[in-house]
């Protein structure tokens, strides 16, 4: 591909036939340097925006390309889930066709972000090497690391790691919400530092979820053993031993913890796109779509956290999750057009949800 075509692909120019050509080059993983010079080359001579669109139907169509781009990077959930949507399935080449410009560029950077330059950010740290990986706010990332582990990232979520593992551990440091489906070595074991704990793991599929402000840090133990241990003045402090089906979760405010089995497909179904709800409070319900849709959520009366949801919701836009949560439950909502920040930049858009006749929607 080269500049010309890459230009009347953002200006929505492209035959389908275009179209189709240049994301078969993107998935073709082309060569990175001459990749990165390209696409350079075209974003230095890239005009910046006056203000920001203030129609909504492009943020409505954005939300639903974005989500059928997640699900055609992971696997089919098996037939049968339980969903409240049945959304016909059409090819991204297809959608991507169709769609304006404005929605085609947020999608092509994504691939470029991640393909040409993330991989590049690297930090000092003594004599070995690290990199930063970052997956943005709204999307999922996926990696495999040089001893064969296996990690997806969640929304909004940061890992650390050594381009290659040396001495007698393998350790990551993760900020956010991380899978990991780690390579058996049973002389080197796999640790993960996340919160100010520690997961540590031979050959084992978990899950390590801790936020930033969040007071929780939790761990889903599917296969194999793990150990929790909590870091206290430079002393590691055994907290419990997992065994698969468990789903550990310690408060830093009370420092107590609970384990126990649970249905852990709750907690790991992101990985494949999919957002599952069981007997959750509304407030925790606001939380994971304001990450998950990259927005701000916020309940207005304290008694909306006494509603609770039991959902699963696969490839719905955040507009068609919120009309349902109307339908079914006393609540309506209203949604704020982002603000132009001094330096250029948008604040995130922002979503009031209010008891029913509390406010009326808009």
């Amino acid at each position: 591909m080269d500049i010309k075509l890459l230009k009347k692909f953002a200006d929505n120019k492209c035959t389908p036939a275009e179209v189709e050509k240049v994301f078969s080059w993107v998935s073709q993983k082309p060569d990175k340097s001459s990749g990165q010079a390209l696409f350079k080359n075209y974003w230095d001579n890239i005009e910046p925006m006056e203000e920001e669109p203030r129609n909504t139907l492009e943020q409505h169509r954005l939300d639903r390309i974005h989500h059928i781009i997640n699900l055609n990077q992971s696997e089919r959930l098996a037939k049968g889930t339980p969903r409240f949507f049945s959304v016909k399935k059409i090819s991204l080449v297809q959608l991507l066709s169709r769609a304006a410009a404005l929605l085609l560029i947020p999608v092509l950077t994504l691939f470029v972000y991640t393909r040409f330059f993330q991989s590049g950010s690297l930090i000092a740290r003594g004599d070995i090497p690290m990199n930063e990986i970052v997956s943005p706010a709204g999307s999922r990332i996926f990696l495999e690391l040089s001893d064969g582990t296996k990690v997806w990232l969640n929304h909004g979520s940061t890992m650390v790691y050594p381009q290659e593992f040396t001495g007698k551990s393998r350790v990551v440091e993760l900020t956010g919400e991380g899978y990991f489906e780690v390579a058996h070595n049973k002389a080197k074991p796999f640790i993960v530092e996340a919160g100010g704990m520690e997961v540590k793991a031979v050959g084992t599929n978990f899950n390590v979820k801790a936020y930033p402000g969040n007071q929780d840090f939790e761990t889903t133990l599917e296969s194999g053993k793990v150990f929790i241990l909590k870091k206290n003045s430079g002393k590691e402090l055994a907290v419990c031993e997992m065994n698969p089906g468990q789903h550990f979760v310690f408060n830093n405010t009370t420092n107590k913890y609970s384990l126990k089995a649970e249905d852990l497909a709750k907690y790991v179904s992101w990985k494949e796109g999919t957002l599952i709800f069981i007997d959750d409070p509304l407030d925790k319900v606001a939380e994971q779509l304001s990450r998950w849709y990259n927005v701000e959520i916020k309940l207005e009366a304290p008694e909306l956290n006494e509603l609770t949801y039991t959902a699963t919701f696969v490839d719905e836009s955040l507009y068609q999750i919120l009309e349902m949560l109307e339908i079914v439950t006393p609540i309506s909502y209203t949604v704020s057009d982002r603000e132009k920040m001094p330096d250029g930049t948008f604040t995130k858009r922002k979503i009031s949800i209010y008891p029913k006749r509390g406010k009326d929607k808009k």
